[in-house]
């Protein structure tokens, strides 16, 4: 069975000097641990530099097995949903070479350097932080609409999205405005964004462009940006949900989000490691609320995802036991 730890739970870790006593315990339950690149991202945020390092060096230095990046794995399914649905869009001759190095880095690399000192990744990650603040602040926008309104939220796979009367041409652009799956919306929005908007303002603003970079590594992103209507057409009807099921994990966890209370930075976090839900086979939390979103996702999702399992919180009682209490 493949196990996939929170960040605090990872934090208990480094702080009781527990790794090779939970690789024990992982390997006495036949358990495979895997560990995802936002995991080590978010430990970049502590601002603890010896707590820091000691997360960090129990994250890259056990028998555990590493994941590729959620941008990556995201970027693959696109892909290959562009092979299916849009082969014009591919370019003639993929970059074999960046996607090399991108996954060199991230395989290896950054777990490397960051053993040795993470100093220099936490002063990066935390010029990241307003990117965080911003998706915050639209949640709560967003959760006082839904109650200014009394919506009502019923099954995820219900739910159907439409256009406002004041929605801009250029939005509605290959959308006649009528009822389509919010995953879908929300999906063609992240990566007109993401491919197109950032990408192109990039070289001023200085953002990142990892999923350009990916998608790009086999995409014709001027051929995709081309027509807009068909962007739109290709992601409102042409992918299939089940080529892509860490969009609508992502899309999911973010809509169940808004019936909790939206407190501090970890939301985008959490809906972040959502996307490695189909990599594993069960995920372990202390947090109460990011349990109970995955529990009501994973109960509608159309595909297989993690068992999420609540684990005991009190730090005063070590890590090893209160994991041990829920295996």
């Amino acid at each position: 069975m493949r196990v996939l730890l929170d960040t605090n739970l990872w934090s208990s870790i480094g702080d009781d000097g527990a790794a090779g006593g939970f690789a024990e315990l992982a390997r006495s339950h036949s358990l495979e641990v895997v560990v995802a690149p936002s995991t080590l991202v978010e430990v970049f945020r502590n601002p603890k530099a010896e707590a820091r390092q000691r997360i960090v060096h129990a994250l890259a230095k056990g028998p555990w097995r590493r994941l590729r990046t959620e941008a990556e794995a995201e970027s693959a399914e696109v892909v290959a949903e562009v092979r299916r649905a849009r082969p014009g869009w591919l370019r003639r001759m993929p970059d074999t070479a960046m996607v090399a190095t991108h996954n060199t880095f991230w395989m290896k690399k950054i777990w490397r350097a960051a053993a040795e000192s993470s100093q220099s990744f936490h002063d990066h990650t935390m010029k990241q932080m307003p990117k965080h603040a911003h998706i915050v602040a639209v949640q709560k926008a967003n959760k006082k609409s839904y109650l200014e309104e009394n919506f009502k939220f019923g099954k995820l796979t219900g739910l159907t999205a439409a256009a406002t009367p004041e929605a801009p041409e250029s939005y509605l652009a290959g959308w006649d405005g009528g009822p389509v799956e919010p995953w879908r919306l929300h999906s063609r929005d992240v990566f007109w964004r993401e491919l197109v908007e950032v990408k192109g303002r990039a070289s001023l603003s200085g953002e990142d462009t990892t999923y350009a970079d990916w998608v790009g590594a086999y995409v014709d992103l001027a051929a995709l940006r081309s027509d807009r209507a068909d962007f739109t057409r290709f992601w409102l009807d042409d992918v299939q949900l089940n080529a892509l099921p860490r969009q609508w994990v992502r899309w999911a966890v973010s809509t169940l989000q808004l019936t909790k209370k939206i407190d501090g930075l970890g939301n985008p976090a959490d809906e972040q490691h959502s996307a490695y839900l189909v990599d594993c086979d069960l995920f372990l939390t202390t947090d109460k609320r990011y349990a109970d979103v995955l529990g009501s996702v994973r109960a509608e999702a159309p595909f297989s995802i993690a068992e999420p399992r609540l684990v005991p919180g009190d730090r005063a009682v070590h890590v090893l036991e209160r994991l041990r209490s829920v295996l």
